[in-house]
C-alpha cells in the first residue's frame, strides 16, 4: 500500500472549495491513503507555502485565487499549457524543482464535450480574467473547427488587446469586442462562455448590457464557469430558450481529474472519476 501523502489547494479565500470532498472521494474509490486540503494562504505568503510543502513532501497543490499568475515566478519549470495560458493551476514537485501545470483548459475542453463533442462554429466568450484565458487557449487549440471564429468579449478592450499582443496564436482566431459591440448585433455563436463574477455569490447580477441570448444559433450550449448555477441567472434564461447549458461543476471535475493524474501519473479509472463527481454533484445545488 502506497505510503500517505499529502496534497491541497491554497488561495485566499478557500474556504468554500470542493476539491477536497472531490479529491477525497478519488483517493477512496483507489484505496489510497492519501489526504487533500485547503490551505489558507494571503498573497503575500505563496513563496513561504511552496517552501514548505516541498519540505514537509507534499504529493502536489492546486492554486486558486490569487495565486495562479504569481506562481510563475516560483516554478523552475513550466508546462506548455501554463506557458501559454500565463496562470498555474497545478504544482508538482518535481527532483529538479516546482513544475507549473495547467489543467483549467483542459478540464473545460472535456465539460464541453460532455455537452456536445462536435466542434463548435463560432464561440463567444465573455470575461478577461484566468478563467477566461484558459477557455480561450482551450477553443483556439481543441474546440474549434478548422474554418471556427472566437469574439472574446471584455468591459476592458485595451486589457485584451493587449493579451492577444503577447499570445500570436491566439490572435489570428480571436476578435476581441467590448460588450457596446457585442449588444449591436445578435450573438451568432453555437457557443457562449461566461468567465465573469456575474452570479457568483457576492458578484454582479447582471452584465454591462443585457445579453440578445435569442441570436444564438439554434441548438447552442451555454456554459457559465460560475458555480453553483444561480437561480434566474444566465443558464436559466438560456434554458429558458430551448439552449442546452451546463454550469461550472463540469469544469471543476475535469480540471481536478488532470490534476490528480498528473500527481499520480497514470490515468483514472472510470469508478473513480464517478465517485468524484458524486462528490460535486449531490443535491441541486442551485439556491431555492
Amino acid at each position: 500500500m502506497s505510503l500517505p501523502r499529502c496534497f491541497g489547494v491554497l488561495g485566499d479565500p478557500v474556504a468554500h472549495s470542493r476539491s477536497p470532498a472531490m479529491h477525497a472521494a478519488a483517493f477512496a474509490a483507489l484505496d489510497l491513503p492519501h489526504r487533500y486540503l485547503a490551505f489558507h494562504v494571503a498573497a503575500g505568503g505563496l513563496a513561504d507555502a511552496l517552501a514548505g510543502a516541498r519540505a514537509l513532501g507534499f504529493g502536489g497543490l492546486n492554486l486558486t485565487l490569487p495565486h495562479k499568475q504569481a506562481a510563475l515566478a516560483y516554478m523552475q519549470r513550466l508546462s506548455p499549457a501554463a506557458r501559454r495560458i500565463g496562470a498555474v493551476n497545478t504544482v508538482c514537485f518535481a527532483a529538479d524543482g516546482l513544475l507549473g501545470d495547467n489543467t483549467d483548459g483542459a478540464g473545460f475542453a472535456a465539460a464541453s464535450r460532455s455537452l456536445d463533442p462536435t466542434p463548435v462554429r463560432a464561440a463567444v466568450v465573455l470575461g478577461a480574467g484566468g478563467a477566461a484565458l484558459a477557455v480561450v487557449d482551450a477553443l483556439v487549440h481543441e474546440l474549434l473547427a478548422a474554418d471556427g471564429r472566437l469574439l472574446w468579449v471584455s468591459r476592458d478592450l485595451a486589457g485584451l488587446y493587449t493579451l492577444l499582443e503577447a499570445r500570436p496564436e491566439l490572435a489570428a482566431r480571436v476578435e476581441a469586442v467590448d460588450y457596446a459591440t457585442l449588444a449591436a448585433a445578435p450573438i451568432d455563436a453555437d457557443l457562449l462562455v461566461n468567465c465573469t463574477s456575474v452570479g457568483m455569490a457576492g458578484g454582479p447580477r447582471e452584465f454591462p448590457t443585457p445579453l440578445a441570448l435569442s441570436g444564438l444559433a439554434a441548438g447552442a450550449r451555454v456554459i457559465d464557469a460560475v458555480y453553483p448555477r444561480p437561480a434566474g441567472g444566465l443558464l436559466d434564461q438560456a434554458a429558458a430558450l430551448g439552449y442546452r447549458v451546463q454550469d461550472g461543476l463540469p469544469m471543476l471535475l475535469w480540471q481536478g481529474v488532470r490534476a490528480l493524474e498528473r500527481w499520480l501519473a497514470r490515468p483514472l479509472p472510470a469508478d473513480a472519476v464517478a465517485a468524484m463527481w458524486a462528490a460535486l454533484d449531490g443535491p441541486d445545488p442551485r439556491p431555492r
